[in-house]
This record gives C-alpha cells, structure tokens and sequence, in this order.
C-alpha cells in the first residue's frame, strides 16, 4: 500500500520590481538538502541552486532567467524564513567600543529598497544614450567578491538593452561582441561612471538592526544588505 500524500502549505508574497501577488511554498526536505550544500559550491553553481529553489517553490510562475537579482534574493530570503525559520543570528561590531556581540532579526522585515526615481536609459553625451536592464541573479553571483575591472565590465555588458540617438535605436541583439566591446571601451571614465551608477543606484534587500550592546550599552543601528551578506 502507497504512502499517504502530503499537503505542502502555500503562502502569499509580493513581487518587489512588479507588486504582483505570488504563490510560493517551503523548501522541502530534498530541496534543503540540495541547499545546504551551497557552502562549498561555485559561483556558478550557487547561482544555478538558488533560481531552481526559487522557480519551484514559485510554481514555475516567474521567468526566471529575466528576473531581477533582487526579486531573486528578497523571494529566496522569504522562502528561506517559511522552510528554516524567521530568525536569523548576526555578529554585530559595536560602534562604540569595537566589542563583538550577538544580535538577531526576523527575515520578514527585510525590505527592498530602492528610489524613486531610476531611469533605465543613461546620457553618456548631450544625443547618446544607453538603455539598460537589472542583473539578473546570475549577473550579480559573479561579482560578489570582486570589485575587478573585468567582472564589471562584463556586468555593464550584460545589461544592455540598447544604445540609442536622436534618431534611432540600435537593438543590442544585433550587434555582435566585437562591436559591443568597441563601444564600451571607447567610453571615457566619466561616461562610464554614469553607467556604473544605474546599479550603483539599482534596488537591493536591505535589513536594519537597532542593537543595544551589553559591554558599553550603546544603542547601535546595523545594516544588512544584498544576499551574500545574510546567513543562508
């Protein structure tokens, strides 16, 4: 005789970049398995483990590869709160007295935060502009220890939608890598610096902690953001 079914609970959560409600359940013993190995996995692997989670406890709902980095982090921090738990411990450095000392949060304060006004298309010159796209998680597993040149450029030129003029709009698709990579490098470094503050400025998950500290009692106030500095 075949064991019983299980029912999974299916819970309810906002989409940070669009407002739309989404479906999601926890983790299931399988998928946390998979989970815990991401310690010693790859950039690339990490990267791949987090968007299949998060495409299967979504119910396939999302399309994964065009979603922003942050709606994949703030997605995987909920879904990680509904299958370990809400709490979550940190190490906080006093700012007063230097000294180390627990704290915690509850994951479903974490918010995104972003402004309110972000243009997608940057003015490099007074008639050219570029127009670009949010990383995808992918896009943004891959400079998350790195601040090399390389690693960002490669960002910029993964997020390109389009350079544009006055009068026409050249679809990045339809250019090819050596025409792409000519275009960048003949940007100066203030140009460029334009570009770098679209992510610079792009939203992030973000968790503020209000501490008191027990060796000196000073009130501090902490502030977690981006996935890789979260205990997973």
């Amino acid at each position: 005789m075949a064991l019983p079914k299980l029912e999974t609970p299916t819970y309810e959560l906002t989409q940070p970049s669009t407002g739309k409600k989404i479906r999601y359940r926890p983790f299931l013993v399988k998928e946390h398995k998979v989970l815990l190995s991401m310690s010693e996995a790859s950039e690339d692997e990490v990267a791949r483990i987090v968007k299949e989670l998060v495409d299967v406890c979504t119910f396939n709902q999302l399309k994964i590869e065009d979603v922003p980095h942050f709606d994949i982090e703030y997605i995987f921090m909920m879904l990680r709160a509904k299958s370990i738990g809400e709490k979550v411990d940190v190490v906080i450095t006093c700012a007063n007295c230097g000294e180390k000392y627990d704290a915690s949060f509850n994951i479903e304060d974490i918010v995104v935060e972003k402004k309110e006004k972000i243009s997608d298309k940057v003015m490099i010159t007074d008639s050219i502009g570029i127009q670009l796209r949010y990383p995808n998680f992918t896009n943004i597993v891959k400079i998350f220890d790195s601040n090399d040149i390389k690693h960002i450029f490669d960002l910029v030129k993964s997020c390109i939608k389009g350079v544009f003029d006055s009068e026409n709009f050249y679809d990045i698709r339809e250019q090819t890598d050596d025409e792409i990579n000519e275009f960048l490098e003949s940007l100066t470094k203030e140009q460029f610096e334009k570009i770098e503050q679209f992510f610079v400025e792009s939203p992030k998950i973000v968790q503020k902690i209000e501490s008191d500290c027990p060796h000196c009692q000073h009130h501090n106030y902490s502030r977690i953001q981006g996935l890789q500095n979260f205990f997973i």
